[in-house]
């Protein structure tokens, strides 16, 4: 039997795992909303560069949205963004493998931001989003290797080999487009973030004194 089943039903429970931690984080509605502006964002970017092979801004909004909004949103953006992109590109067993990959990448964001706080250069975010397009190809080119016929070493390898141009130019197009816009959009990220978060509190009208 191909390894493809039964690891991609291990990967569909690991979405199913995560999306359970996501909803344990009891996350408030206007949070939620700025998950599925940022998911939205991330699809439209890949839709838009569509006829750039494996160039688009996706993989660095959902490493901006992991930065910004922590583990379990960063991820949501990441899972989300790949079925709504899918709706025009066509879902299939390989929709679980990006909603995991670009999962990851949110992932890796949030680990950036617990490692910067609130202060990380433009050139240390270029270097991350950068590596998460490598961090999304490598997950995909494990899913084509357990698809392929005996999934060997050397199948490995040539699945990477033949990946290797694309994969590249997902990361060089990350970095180009962190470099160009991250720092920016990470601020816009956050001011929402807490302009969604902030509490409002009834005004205290003082007495008026007698006259």
């Amino acid at each position: 039997m191909s390894p493809t089943l039964p690891a991609t039903a291990l990967v569909v429970l690991a979405l199913v795992l995560m999306a359970w931690w996501y909803e344990r984080t009891r996350p408030p509605s206007r949070v939620l909303a700025l998950v599925a502006t940022l998911a939205a964002l991330a699809a439209v970017g890949r839709l838009a560069l569509a006829p750039v092979p494996n160039v688009q801004p996706t993989t660095d909004v959902v490493v901006l949205a992991g930065l910004a909004l922590g583990a379990a949103p960063g991820f949501a953006v990441g899972a989300v963004a790949a079925v709504v992109s899918n709706v025009a590109f066509g879902q299939g067993p390989w929709t679980a493998w990006q909603m995991l990959a670009w999962g990851c990448c949110g992932l890796l964001g949030a680990g950036l931001g617990l490692l910067v706080r609130d202060h990380v250069g433009r050139l240390t975010l270029a270097v991350v989003c950068g590596l998460a397009g490598l961090v999304f190809g490598t997950i995909m080119n494990v899913s084509v290797w357990l698809g392929a016929t005996g999934a060997g070493t050397g199948e490995l390898v040539a699945v990477a080999a033949s990946s290797a141009p694309f994969d590249g130019a997902h990361a060089a197009g990350n970095v180009a487009f962190a470099l160009a816009f991250g720092p920016a959009m990470l601020v816009a990220i956050r001011r929402s973030r807490a302009r969604r978060e902030g509490r409002f509190e009834p005004a205290v009208i003082p007495p008026r004194s007698p006259v």
